[in-house]
């Protein structure tokens, strides 16, 4: 079982928020003629990114979920869904793309956040 996002970090995304749908498709470009395209699969991984707003205590709560609790992001863990209240998504940190954070005013810190949706 996944690990839940922490509740003492926000639980929506606050500022600019994105999604989109999951590439399906194979394709294949014979030497003569048009592609050929087909459904690769049902069951395929979307994006998802967003911004919050942090504090520096909700920063160091981030940085030990990602550091310990999924072992540097290698892990999946259990998000709230931005579009259905009460729900959770299985989610995993893009590879190579980290929480990334710049402070907008005295302890506060706007986060960038990139994952991916797990079927």
């Amino acid at each position: 079982m996944a690990d839940p996002w922490p509740d003492t970090l926000p639980q929506c995304f606050v500022v600019g928020y994105s999604e989109g749908l999951p590439d399906g498709v194979a394709e294949v470009t014979p030497d003569i003629g048009p592609p050929i395209s087909r459904g690769r699969s049902s069951a395929m991984a979307r994006p998802l990114s967003g911004q919050m707003r942090m504090t520096r205590a909700q920063i160091a709560t981030l940085k030990a979920f990602v550091e310990v609790t999924l072992d540097r992001g290698a892990l999946p863990f259990e998000f709230p869904d931005p579009t259905e209240v009460g729900e959770t998504l299985l989610v995993k940190f893009a590879k190579g793309d980290k929480p990334s954070w710049q402070q907008i005013a005295g302890g506060v810190y706007r986060v960038g956040i990139t994952l991916t949706v797990l079927p």
